[in-house]
């Protein structure tokens, strides 16, 4: 089994002489040392070292680490900030041993998505946004429940015919009313059934209520970093103790933010690509929708275009002009798995 540069830099570091025992070191320094990418979230003081295959979660104050987000690392002292984060030889020693064991554990194994979860926005008697534009000298009008549907409808059917492997599902299919709750719950369910990764996409118009507003175009909402939440419970974390509970739920809310983000930018990056001659890329957005909040996975929403723009309006109730949106979706969903089952990293992971 080959060991990467980063990995073997780490040993190094953790044995040599001028820095034995438990003197401190400075993280940064330590992950630019070693090649290594840190993800780091300063509201929370919590991150991630991304080296290869190899994830190590940990956090300033926290006495244990988690490497690959499975085995368990004691920190004696935690990580602490003086200024810098800081760590311990000691602690790097620990770290590098539980990650050898840990890939000798997982030799054969691969990181999966497994599920991916369409939500088709709105439905039954809720239309959302309706947008009015001119057809043959006429005014039509199209909703954003038959825009969702379609989309996603067409986004499925590509990603069924690429992934035959994974579990492709629709939270509605036809115009059915689903709740939101019902919408979340849908796609949590999937997670009691598999140790892999479920993705959830959440698929919207958007519209705002400034008659003088020219808004168009499209974008990718994730949760913002400071949003705290619930994603692991006894059962879920696989019995271990309420002690251990909060700090391995705090690690895997953060591996979940981050995916999350990258989910978003590779969706945006695809949409940019094909839509961007003709309408606005309004970038990725942070906020604590319901659908997105309550699910325990990579989620995000995406907002395909405004209803209430009659020049979008136009374009959101041509066929073709949906494929082209769905064909961007599938592009930027396909350009995350592809790093996060072929790299083994999707950036946080």
């Amino acid at each position: 089994m080959r060991v990467s540069r980063a990995i073997a830099l780490l040993l190094l570091l953790a044995s040599a002489a001028p820095w034995a025992g438990a003197e401190d070191k400075d993280l940064l320094s330590l992950v630019a040392d070693l090649g290594a990418v840190l993800e780091w979230n300063p509201l929370r003081d919590t991150g991630v070292i991304v080296s290869g295959e190899d994830r190590i979660s940990l956090g300033v104050g926290i006495p244990m680490a988690l490497v690959n987000y499975r085995v368990k690392v004691a920190i004696d002292p935690p990580v602490r900030r003086d200024g810098a984060v800081l760590i311990t030889s000691d602690a790097v020693a620990a770290l590098s041993d539980a990650i050898l064991r840990d890939r000798l554990a997982r030799a054969s194994e691969r990181l999966r998505v497994s599920h991916i979860m369409i939500d088709p926005g709105h439905g039954g008697k809720e239309p959302g946004s309706v947008g009015t534009y001119a057809d043959s000298g006429r005014q039509a009008t199209v909703k954003e429940k038959d825009v969702t549907l379609k989309v996603t409808r067409d986004l499925a059917a590509l990603l069924k015919a690429a992934y035959p492997d994974k579990e492709i599902l629709l939270t509605r299919r036809d115009d059915a009313s689903v709740t939101l709750e019902k919408r979340a719950e849908m796609a949590n369910e999937l997670l009691e059934n598999t140790k892999d990764t479920v993705l959830y996409i959440s698929v919207h118009a958007n519209s705002t209520l400034n008659t003088q507003s020219k808004a168009k175009g499209f974008e990718v909402w994730c949760l913002p970093p400071e949003f705290r939440r619930t994603v692991l419970d006894e059962r879920s974390a696989g019995g271990n103790s309420k002690d251990i509970l909060p700090i391995l739920n705090s690690m895997r809310e953060e591996e979940i933010f981050v995916e999350s983000v990258m989910l978003a930018r590779e969706i945006l990056v695809a949409l940019d690509a094909k839509l961007g001659a003709l309408t606005e890329n309004r970038g990725l957005r942070q906020e604590s929708w319901y659908v997105v909040r309550n699910a325990r996975m990579p989620a995000v929403l995406v907002e395909v275009g405004f209803m209430s723009s009659p020049e979008e309006a136009a374009r959101l109730a041509d066929d073709a002009y949906l494929k082209d949106v769905a064909e961007a979706l599938y592009t930027g969903i396909s350009s995350f798995i592809t790093r996060f089952e072929r790299d083994g990293s999707a950036g946080a992971r």
